[in-house]
């Protein structure tokens, strides 16, 4: 099968093959079936231990870790969902690293460059991974997230995670709708989150809310601009973290108090401070929302674009069918008995060293015009990592008194007993703590 049409490798990196090594599968990610001419094959998506996407026979499943087999086991119960169908001989998976929003749209539903490694094809003689841009419209990749929400993996609660973690996906058209029609140029692609934030699972929960809140924003402002829907244009936006929506403000010179923020110019002459005190320009805070509400904003937006649903969506929507419901309630019983508490995570070999996105850098200034409005960038660290708490200035640490160092206290005497000592559990049962 040939790559994808809307699919731009890049010119000077060659393509890697695949060689599947289930030893060095870590978490999963999705699971799906797919119906070609030849029949019927499942299909589970992992990554590894270079952070990099893995396509694995169901059939293998026996033979990857206790800890990936358990987090696929945990998905399957808590949806009631078996693995969704998707009508094509093969597909194509894109791991996506970074997303440009080019600036001056000419429309509302422009086109948007998604930056990551495309491999594939799956199933396939000799597949392939290959760094370049792939190129949708908005409405294209707000559509293939809002339909993949139904499947996205769940994943066991943890301290980190303030909702249940998911893993999100989107099936993306990748070429014509008359080939898109024949089960050519689907790419299922995951918005990646760096390998050294993946610690107990591949959750890109702030990634999608991210990408989605900045997709919803690209397209109100050129509502607004070129005449969209009111819809569109009116639409009232949340952000997906409030802590950095707030230290944003702060950046442009706002003085945010509780859910108002006021700017501050700091003009010279007491007349013209007078007149900012007295007449200040005030903007209300965004209240945050999570990922599902930006799905339901989402919808929202879909159901006023212009054009939508467009031929393409219309053929890539035809080769995909839901999984039948196996429960009667997709809603996990509350567990009965408190949960211990989370075993340290056992000893990993040292991930591969950071590739280098210069590749990326190729694309950007190939768009990139001299002296036009810079492209909006979403980038997967960014949107998960938090801001730093403020801190004094380094120089001023220099003459900080350095703290006193506690005394150690004296060791207390054991008492004698005559009882053993508690043996610990084995070992075995920390991989399933996992």
């Amino acid at each position: 099968m040939r790559p994808p049409r809307y699919f731009v490798p890049h010119a000077t990196s060659p393509a890697e093959p695949l060689a599947l090594d289930l030893s060095a599968v870590v978490h999963a990610v999705d699971a799906f079936r797919l119906a070609g001419p030849s029949g019927e094959r499942e299909w589970l998506v992992c990554t590894d231990i270079t952070g990099d996407l893995v396509c694995v026979p169901a059939e293998e499943r026996e033979h990857l870790p206790a800890s990936t087999r358990a987090q696929f086991t945990h998905h399957e119960l808590v949806s009631g969902r078996t693995p969704r169908r998707i009508l094509a001989p093969a597909l194509f998976l894109l791991s996506v690293e970074l997303v440009e929003h080019p600036a001056d749209a000419q429309g509302v539903n422009d086109p948007v460059y998604l930056y990551g490694r495309l491999s594939g094809p799956h199933p396939g003689a000799t597949p392939e991974r290959v760094p370049g841009q792939l190129t949708v419209t908005r409405g294209d990749l707000l559509a293939g997230l809002v339909h993949g929400a139904a499947d996205a993996l769940h994943y066991a609660h943890d301290p980190e995670s303030r909702l249940p973690p998911r893993a999100w996906h989107a099936l993306l058209p990748g070429d014509r709708p008359e080939h898109l029609a024949q089960g050519e140029g689907l790419v299922l692609a995951y918005p990646a989150v760096p390998l050294d934030m993946q610690t107990r699972h591949a959750g890109n929960g702030p990634l999608v809310a991210t990408l989605l809140h900045e997709v919803l924003e690209a397209l109100q402002h050129a509502a607004r601009a070129h005449g969209g829907p009111r819809a569109l244009a009116e639409l009232e936006l949340p952000v997906p973290s409030r802590m950095l929506a707030i230290a944003e403000l702060e950046s442009r010179g706002y003085e945010v108090k509780g859910d108002v923020a006021i700017l501050r110019r700091k003009h010279p002459g007491l007349v013209n401070r007078l007149a900012e005190w007295l007449n200040p320009e005030k903007l209300t805070v965004p209240r945050e929302a999570g990922t599902p509400e930006f799905l339901d904003l989402a919808r929202q937006a879909l159901d006023v674009l212009p054009g939508w649903p467009s031929e393409t969506e219309r053929a890539l929507r035809s080769r995909e069918r839901a999984g039948p419901i196996t429960v009667p309630s997709p809603t996990p019983l509350a567990p009965s008995a408190p949960r211990p508490p989370p075993a340290p995570l056992p000893p990993r070999a040292p991930p591969a060293p950071a590739r280098p996105s210069d590749w990326m850098q190729d694309f950007l200034d190939a768009h990139a015009r001299p002296g036009g409005t810079q492209p909006r960038i979403t980038r997967s660290r960014a949107a998960v990592t938090p801001p730093r708490p403020a801190t004094s200035a380094e120089w001023m640490k220099d003459f900080a008194p350095e703290p006193a160092k506690p005394s150690k206290p004296a060791p207390k005497a054991r008492p004698a007993t005559s009882a053993p000592e508690q043996t610990s559990k084995p070992e075995w049962m920390s991989d399933f703590e996992d």
